[in-house]
């Protein structure tokens, strides 16, 4: 998993493409997940460092396991 920015080692946050729940947007918010916008590019990056630098790791299942505990610390119920 790369967690730090490929361009600038900045931590990294997870990004989310879509209509985000109103957990996602209270994360957005206090900078703990990054929104990417509605319209999901071919191969969407999944990271993004508070310079707006993004960038895609194939390791998914961290991606999520981050995404969820995030989303989770706003009240999103983990099922």
């Amino acid at each position: 998993m790369i967690c730090s920015c490929p361009e600038c080692g900045s931590a990294g946050i997870p990004l989310i493409f879509g209509y985000p729940v109103a957990e996602a947007q209270e994360a957005a918010a206090h900078g703990e997940l990054a929104l990417g916008g509605c319209m999901m590019p071919t191969e969407p990056p999944n990271w993004q460092c508070p310079h707006g630098h993004r960038w895609r790791d194939a390791d998914e299942a961290l991606w999520d396991e981050q995404l969820l505990t995030v989303l989770a610390a706003h009240g999103y119920p983990a099922d």
